[in-house]
């Protein structure tokens, strides 16, 4: 299914992006403690632009989902700045 070259729509890109990100901020999170916080910044416009392919894709379930992690994301960016 990913090999083929019809899979690789615009809302497929977004998502996959979208997921790669989010295991980007968590794995690392998880396993050695370390949190990339700028990361916070990507995850915010792949999971605002995920909203838009999950409407695509009629998965109402995954814009909750995202709108949750567009909170996380904002709550985290205004944390760190305002910190420094």
């Amino acid at each position: 299914m990913w090999f083929k070259k019809e899979y690789w729509t615009t809302y497929n890109v977004i998502e996959a992006v979208s997921w790669c990100i989010k295991s980007i901020i968590i794995v690392p999170g998880l396993i050695f403690g370390i949190q990339i916080w700028q990361l916070y910044f990507v995850a915010l416009l792949t999971s605002m632009s995920l909203i838009w392919a999950s409407n695509k894709k009629l998965l109402p379930t995954l814009v909750g989902f995202n709108t949750l992690w567009i909170w996380l994301s904002m709550m985290v960016i205004s944390q760190h700045i305002l910190d420094s």
